[in-house]
């Protein structure tokens, strides 16, 4: 099987269009169906396509912030037009690892090892793991 990566793939190989053209689809049919787990914090369900140019969706996105909780459960928060609404609109959280410890952390990844690579490797935990005295589970 030979695999081809490529910058805008989508107007290069007609396969390619085809895919994201069914995935968009699909999409804004789930989206046109959403439930949101969080009744009555949403406004409306007339979100726009989704996009950050949508004026629509920017517009949505504004009036469904929670200046605590961000946003509904649909909106990524990493998505930079989501970020940027939060850094404008919403509370400013000051996290314990932003007091400048710069003690070397585990990754995410090194919390889900098999128990032998767990057992064979020694992590430098974050200041809070240590002072809770938590550690990683590598089986249940």
């Amino acid at each position: 099987m030979k695999i081809t990566v490529s910058a805008k793939a989508d107007s290069l190989y007609p396969i390619v269009s085809s895919a994201s053209i069914c995935a968009k689809v699909a999409r804004d049919h789930a989206v046109s169906d959403w439930q949101f787990p969080e009744q009555g914090l949403v406004s409306k369900n007339e979100f726009g396509s989704g996009y950050p140019s949508d004026p629509v969706t920017k517009q949505w996105l504004a009036s469904n912030t929670d200046p605590v909780f961000g946003f509904p459960s649909m909106v990524r928060f990493s998505w930079s037009t989501a970020a940027n609404i939060l850094s404008s609109d919403a509370l400013q959280v000051k996290w314990e690892d932003d007091d400048g410890d710069s003690t070397s952390s585990a990754k995410i990844t090194q919390f889900f090892t098999s128990k032998s690579t767990a057992r064979d490797q020694v992590v430098n935990e974050h200041r809070y793991f240590r002072e809770r005295y938590l550690s990683s589970v590598t089986c249940l």
